[in-house]
């Protein structure tokens, strides 16, 4: 290749520019850089012209590249003045601006190698100028003999350091950004720079074992760090929750700063003094500090009080005094291995600094990140309380006669719900279970961190099918919660001893729970958390996941986008992998304009069968609720029917929360209908179907005064007996309170019978129908109205 008729080709009217350009390349300080390297590096190009996006650009760009060349200039200020000399030299001669540009570009690219692969025309010059890197075994020596002489004014050592440097840089990055690079030359250059590294070795290593007290010397300046972030962290937490916002002192950004000024202090002391003994009076005083500051904390570590929730404070300050006792022992034993003979030859300062500062940051780091675990345990345990029962819950006669059983008073309740333990509830700060027969309190679960358990209503209890597992929502406030401390947002509980199985954290809603797992919706995953056994798998689905069960070896759910998608999919609990889906969107004209939580309703299994059934609201004439069925077995739409009457337009917040419930021979709706004339109380729709086919038994139509018009009372305040009829909490026209029983024989008011004691007598009378919830525990019916919890005989 004639580089002058190369030059003619991309710029004849610029001969004189090429000729300078040719004499650059031919000075005598040059033993690599030289014509040789450009007439390579165009041929190189040549080879890669079809990957540019310019290939004349890319190779004007190559004959500046190194157009000046000093090797003892600092990194970069050849390849910036090269390119500077370029973009003059080329505007002078009427290249396009643009053009000049990108050739500057280019220019700077070869300071470093750092090509994006993405850049077509930066990849193929790059490539070029490292192509040296993969030639021949021989060829590859004479460049770097030559490389060694136009360094010739860097003694051997120090010549042998950067060079290990520079070639321990390359092999750790990809060499070549264009495909054909990469696939060709990749390998054969990997092999010549190891190859050169084996040769520089044994000249530039220094004796490994100085490195050692560099490591003690990291890992001591490394925990002071962490020591200072941890202490900034206690110290800018309230020492309890819940606190009031002058409690709250936000994080104090001096503790670190301090911290890495000490760092640094003890890094100088160490590298610019001959003598190592200026670290002895710090590494005393840091472990002094830290044994007092434990024993400190130790002292006045809080004990767990009601209504007060320990906070990450002390934990933090516990785990800072344990850091800093940690740095005064690493730094005194930096200090002994430094001064012992065997450690005592330095290695080069540049590596020193490097094992320092790498190790300080990775024991800083991994202190600062082991310490968040612990003071998530620590939290939950001291917050937590948790009592258990011995005894199986206590099995009486239900008569069903009207008569109060057992009544007492308790705090406001969330939700209350029947399992095979009794009647669990829902309270601020955690789940309270009581003997359906007696009424006597059996477990307890609390944690003080949480203040807001109950808002959630019905919805912040899931009960298994069998009754034996419960999940409990425990949010907690998430604006005085520890940063960078998952706490668990749902408890689950063996119904029956109060045994916790697990706690999990969680940003989704948990839809179902079993023995084995809780499965939690995420948008458009669904995710199962072990409970009895370490299952745990994330599934993705089309949509937002809105309603789910457990059946068996199944998750069923459905997944539902904006009105023109639902489907219902069977997952594999073992796996999360889709056995099975039915597309709702087949029999029934979705509601585009609708949020799909507002018309997907909830999912009830029918017992000891394989069918799910569901709701759905669709626009068809002026709004519909049908009930649905699907075989979960065959993955199949078993039936479809609309509910009678016209139900409202809505299952979610802000209307109406329907309550669909199963037993084995009925299934149950109850649902809000809306009144046909002014001033008409509203009217609850209570009926009941079929699992098999969707054919209605009964239908009855429940006058309720203003004040029950609630969205959650359909919910909350119907429970569904064994024998398949309704029960719940109404006022009669006396002024009284009363259960009342729907079924096939109607709607039957059922006075509520004092029993033989005084006490049950004033409770009778004291019964208000204001905010009442139902549920049915060991087929004995369970009433709260807000300030009273009583059972029925």
């Amino acid at each position: 290749m004639d580089l002058r008729d190369q030059w003619n080709r991309l710029l004849p009217h610029a001969q004189p520019l090429g000729d300078d350009l040719l004499a650059r390349y031919a000075e005598q300080h040059r033993h690599y850089h030289d014509q040789r390297h450009l007439t390579e590096l165009l041929q190189t190009i040549d080879e890669l012209a079809d990957l540019a996006d310019d290939a004349d650009t890319v190779r004007l760009a190559a004959w500046f590249h190194d157009a000046i060349y000093d090797p003892q200039a600092e990194p970069g200020e050849n390849e910036e003045v090269s390119a500077q000399l370029a973009e003059l030299e080329l505007s002078a001669y009427g290249v396009d601006a643009a053009r000049v540009a990108e050739i500057g570009r280019l220019i700077r690219l070869t300071a470093k190698h750092d090509c994006d692969p993405e850049d077509a025309n930066g990849a193929v010059l790059c490539d070029a100028d490292l192509r040296i890197l993969s030639l021949a075994a021989d060829r590859y020596d004479e460049y770097a003999a030559g490389i060694r002489q136009e360094y010739a004014h860097i003694d051997d050592r120090d010549f042998a350091r950067g060079r290990m440097t520079f070639l321990q840089g390359l092999a750790e990055t990809s060499l070549y950004a264009t495909s054909r690079g990469h696939e060709q030359w990749e390998q054969p250059a990997r092999e010549n720079l190891q190859r050169e590294l084996k040769q520089w070795a044994p000249k530039a290593a220094r004796p490994i074992a100085g490195l050692i007290p560099m490591i003690y010397l990291g890992a001591a300046l490394g925990v002071v760090v962490a020591a200072s972030v941890l202490l900034g962290r206690g110290l800018g937490a309230a020492a309890r929750w819940p606190a009031s916002p002058d409690e709250v002192n936000g994080y104090p950004v001096w503790a670190p700063i301090a911290g890495t000024a000490v760092a640094a202090g003890l890094t100088c002391a160490w590298f610019r003094r001959t003598r190592p003994r200026l670290v002895t009076i710090p590494a005393i005083i840091f472990a002094v500090v830290g044994l007092a500051a434990i024993g400190i904390c130790w002292w006045q570590w809080p004990a767990a009080q009601p209504g007060a929730a320990m906070s990450e404070r002390w934990p933090y300050l516990m785990l800072a005094s344990v850091a800093l006792l940690l740095a005064g022992v690493l730094l005194a034993l930096a200090r002994r291995l430094r001064l012992a003979p065997p450690y005592a030859l330095a290695p080069p300062r540049a590596l020193s600094v490097g094992v320092t500062v790498v190790c300080a940051s990775l024991l800083a780091w991994v202190v600062v990140s082991a310490g968040e675990p612990f003071v998530q345990a620590r939290l939950e345990t001291a917050n937590t309380v948790s009592t258990t029962a011995t005894m199986p819950p206590a099995v009486g006669p239900v008569q069903l006669d009207g008569s109060v059983a057992w009544s007492r008073e308790v705090p406001a309740t969330g939700a209350i719900a029947g399992t095979a333990g009794g009647v669990a509830e829902l309270r601020s700060d955690g789940v309270v279970m009581s003997d359906a027969t007696t009424g006597q309190i059996r477990w307890r679960y609390s944690r003080a961190d949480v203040d807001q358990a109950a808002a959630r209503g019905s919805q912040g209890l899931l009960v298994s099918s069998d009754g034996r597992t419960l999940a409990a929502h425990l949010p907690y406030d998430g604006n005085h919660a520890p940063r960078g401390i998952d706490l668990p947002t749902y408890a689950v509980l063996d119904a029956e001893s109060g045994r916790v199985l697990t706690e999990v954290h969680t940003d989704g809603t948990a839809l179902a729970v079993d023995a084995n797992q809780l499965l939690v919706a995420e948008d458009r995953y669904v995710v199962a958390h072990g409970v009895s056994r370490p299952t745990h798998w994330r599934a993705q689905v089309k949509c937002a996941v809105t309603q789910g069960v457990l059946l068996g070896d199944q998750a069923v759910v459905v997944d539902a986008c904006g009105g023109d998608s639902a489907i219902v999919r069977g997952l594999d609990v073992a796996d999360g992998d889709q056995r099975w889906e039915a597309n709702l969107g087949v029999k029934f004209e979705l509601s585009a304009e609708l949020d799909p939580s507002t018309w997907i309703g909830e999912l009830v299994a029918i017992p000891d069968t394989r069918e799910v059934s569901g709701l759905i609201w669709t626009g068809a004439a002026g709004g519909t609720l049908h009930q649905w069925s699907v075989d979960a077995g065959a993955g199949r739409i078993l039936w479809t029917t609309p509910v009678p009457g016209t139900p409202r337009p809505r299952l979610g917040k802000s209307a109406c929360d329907a309550q669909l419930a199963a037993t084995h021979a009925s299934l149950v709706l109850v649902t809000c209908r809306t009144s046909s004339e002014p001033g008409e109380d509203p009217m609850y729709d209570v009926a009941a179907a079929s699992p098999a086919d969707g054919t209605p038994q009964w239908h009855h139509l429940l006058p309720v005064p203003p004040k029950l018009e609630q969205p959650e009372f359909p919910r909350d305040g119907f429970g569904l007996l064994p024998d398949g009829r309704v029960i719940t909490l109404m006022p009669q026209d006396d002024g009284s309170c009363s259960p009342v029983m729907i079924g096939t024989t109607g709607i039957q008011p059922r006075p509520l019978v004092a029993g033989p004691t005084a006490a049950s007598i004033a409770e009778t009378k004291s019964v208000t129908c204001d905010k009442p919830a139902v549920t049915v525990a060991s087929g004995r019916p369970i009433f709260s109205d807000g300030s009273r919890l009583f059972a029925l005989n």
